[in-house]
């Protein structure tokens, strides 16, 4: 069986069915303005082992905000250990 990693990342909420981990998302917009915007990432409890989610289940809502982005997303970090952890990066065109 395979040994899944569990994530100590930052919890915003917990319920019995699911974990809400902070995040947030760096940006390019339409008009072409940079920002930044806090996310909420909802995991469902039963891929998590407790209050923690599990490294597949992190990355699968990282990716879920990452294509609804308004704009073009550069960079999705998540607080994990205290500290903001990168997942998720764009290359810039040059």
């Amino acid at each position: 069986m395979e040994t899944l990693e569990i994530v100590n990342a930052e919890l915003l909420l917990s319920t019995p069915l699911t974990v809400v981990v902070r995040a947030r998302l760096d940006f390019i917009e339409t008009d072409g303005h940079e920002t930044q915007r806090e996310l909420a990432l909802v995991i469902p409890r039963s891929r998590c082992d407790g209050d923690r989610p599990l490294w597949p289940a992190l990355m699968s809502a990282a990716s879920e905000h990452w294509h609804r982005c308004p704009g073009s997303a550069r960079r999705l970090q998540v607080c994990i250990d205290g500290e903001w952890e990168t997942l998720l990066t764009s290359q810039l065109a040059h």
